[in-house]
């Protein structure tokens, strides 16, 4: 199967990059649960009193590296492009965050906040879906599972996913024992957990279905 044009790709690519950014910012400012990443992330921030944006652009650097370590290649597009993607997405959640804080109120009734995150979760996964399709770059966090995979778990994505778990469950741990309280990880972390595999499947044939699965660069 052909791949679709390069101008359709760089397109879901962006907009798959800003989906993400955008529903990760509305999970974030509902503070009903996150993604484990994101939850990591925001534990860290409140710890080190450091920005939610700068947190999250270390902590995609520092996969990069592990992700050049467990690759058995160098590609200077790949590490670029992901680069381009760590930096980008977290301007994207400072922006979306700054934006959604001052011009949105967030409801008191914990059950909307609820559905406030898992709309925001639903559309992580929606973007997650193009710019997976669209296959120029990937978070680094995606392509750690998808190397963990491909390298240590003979295609079996489940245990790599849960092996890729690990860092951020670890990083929660000890925010909690430190902040004596658990950030980030609440009823929108285990509509995440459950459902983000089948959702992103669901939006692979159900959005936009012309957008294939593309070969790399």
């Amino acid at each position: 199967m052909e791949n679709n044009h390069i101008r359709t790709r760089l397109l879901f690519f962006l907009l798959g990059l800003v989906l993400v950014a955008f529903g990760n910012a509305l999970s974030i400012i509902s503070t009903a649960g996150n993604g484990l990443w994101t939850a990591a992330a925001l534990g860290l921030a409140q710890w080190s009193g450091v920005g939610i944006s700068f947190i999250l652009m270390t902590i995609g650097l520092i996969v990069i590296g592990i992700n050049l370590l467990l690759s058995d290649r160098f590609s200077w597009l790949t590490v670029s492009g992901e680069l381009l993607f760590v930096l980008l997405f977290s301007q994207l959640i400072h922006f979306f965050v700054t934006a959604l804080s001052k011009n949105f109120t967030v409801p008191a009734d914990l059950w909307l906040r609820i559905f406030l995150a898992i709309v925001g979760i639903t559309i992580v996964c929606l973007g997650t879906s193009f710019y997976q399709r669209a296959n120029l770059w990937m978070y680094p966090t995606d392509s750690l599972t998808t190397l963990l995979t491909s390298r240590f778990f003979n295609n079996h994505f489940a245990w790599a996913q849960l092996v890729a778990f690990v860092p951020p469950v670890i990083l929660i741990t000890a925010t909690t024992f430190h902040l004596h309280a658990v950030v980030g990880v609440q009823a929108g972390t285990l509509f995440s957990l459950a459902c983000n595999g089948p959702l992103i499947a669901y939006f692979n044939k159900r959005a936009c279905p012309f957008l294939r699965l593309n070969s790399p660069l």
